[in-house]
């Protein structure tokens, strides 16, 4: 019996010309990213951005303010998407619901207003927020599916669609305020795991709130919203995920760093270090996430964060005037070691803090135990 032929693997040549009939010369291996290629991204560090010119007409307007009747976006690059309309909407961009005709499933489509397109910082940032995403793969952060161009040039994501409600909501509905405090507390262990995870992948997210918590129908607990991340650019930052850390636009070998620029104040103030609310910019570390961690924490105890409401601002934070915060938390029922923990992680003093989400004894392995 004559032995079967064997299989000779295919030479490089064969695979790309396949690459280019299947998905365009945009994807073959020498021809880079063809997202960030036409965005002008791809380059050396500190390039321009490119952008193609803005175009107008009922596409664009499409994308910026889709209607009911499931308007088609306009020309991605790839994907077949149906616009179902509009889930939220920001000062930068929109998030749309979709229909990914291809696979059958619902999706949720970010996007950049179109007067903010042309500004080389936003495209970067909102590139640079994909692609997080997309490198943070655990299941308490959403999944990134495409990164895309609309016909004007714009830049979209396509991620999971994920439904359900805030932590923000939950909060906001207990009367009194230790009601479902064992469950909160499991959410909230589930929401330092997954900070943990990307601390270990050197990534800061710089906007924890019950706000940014999304809760769905059957467990699953997802932080969201990672417009607003830094990654660090310090070597080593694997450590316990045993992953490489997180490269973007600006982290990776040989860029700058996405850190912004010093004295600019970004995040939401009643959950801030004061740290990040002074524009400390270098400064920031793991830490920061801590502190917003403790000052979820103290919501989930005493029903509201350190800050009373009309004591929002940056400069409140800025001086760390916690003393009515510390008295919530000394009057509240909750485990003593739970109390402590809060108390410990909203610390003024930046080394008086656990060193991360994942810092053993602290934060989530606390929670669980005092839960």
């Amino acid at each position: 019996m004559a032995p079967p032929p064997r299989e000779e693997p295919l030479p490089e040549s064969a695979i790309d010309r396949a690459l280019e009939a299947g998905f365009g010369a945009d994807l073959a291996p020498d021809g880079g990213p063809s997202v960030l290629r036409r965005l002008g991204l791809d380059g050396p560090a500190g390039a321009s951005v490119r952008l193609p010119p803005a175009t107008t007409g009922a596409g664009a307007d499409a994308a910026d303010a889709p209607g009911a009747d499931g308007g088609r976006l306009p020309e991605p690059a790839r994907g077949n998407y149906r616009v179902r309309g509009e889930l939220a909407r920001g000062g930068m961009g929109a998030i749309l619901r979709a229909r990914d005709a291809d696979l059958g499933r619902d999706v949720a489509l970010k996007v950049l207003h179109a007067d903010h397109a042309r500004a080389s910082t936003t495209v970067r940032r909102f590139v640079e927020e994909a692609q997080i995403g997309g490198q943070l793969q655990h299941p308490g952060v959403v999944p990134v599916h495409e990164l895309g161009l609309l016909a004007d040039g714009r830049p979209y994501f396509a991620m999971q669609l994920v439904e359900g409600r805030t932590l923000a909501d939950l909060l906001a509905a207990r009367d009194p305020a230790e009601r479902d405090r064992t469950r909160l507390l499991t959410v909230f262990e589930r929401v330092c795991q997954t900070v943990a995870y990307a601390h270990a992948r050197g990534v800061l997210h710089r906007d924890l709130k019950p706000a940014n918590v999304m809760l769905g129908d059957f467990g699953e607990v997802r932080v969201v919203d990672w417009g607003l991340a830094k990654v660090l650019r310090r070597a080593g930052a694997e450590r316990d995920a045993g992953d490489a850390p997180v490269a973007t636009l600006r982290s990776g070998p040989g860029r700058a760093g996405s850190d912004s620029r010093a004295g600019v104040v970004m995040g939401t103030p009643r959950y801030m270090p004061p740290e990040q609310a002074r524009g400390e910019v270098d400064a920031l570390d793991e830490r920061a996430d801590v502190f917003a961690l403790g000052a979820i924490l103290c919501e989930v105890l005493t029903g509201a964060p350190p800050y009373a409401e009309g004591e929002s601002s940056v400069e409140v934070a800025a001086r760390a005037d916690l003393e009515p915060c510390r008295a919530r938390l000394a009057r509240c029922d909750a485990d003593p070691a739970i109390v402590a923990l809060a108390s410990e992680a909203l610390s003024p003093d930046v080394d008086a803090r656990p060193r991360d989400a994942g810092d053993r004894d602290s934060l989530a392995s606390a929670t669980m135990a005092g839960s």
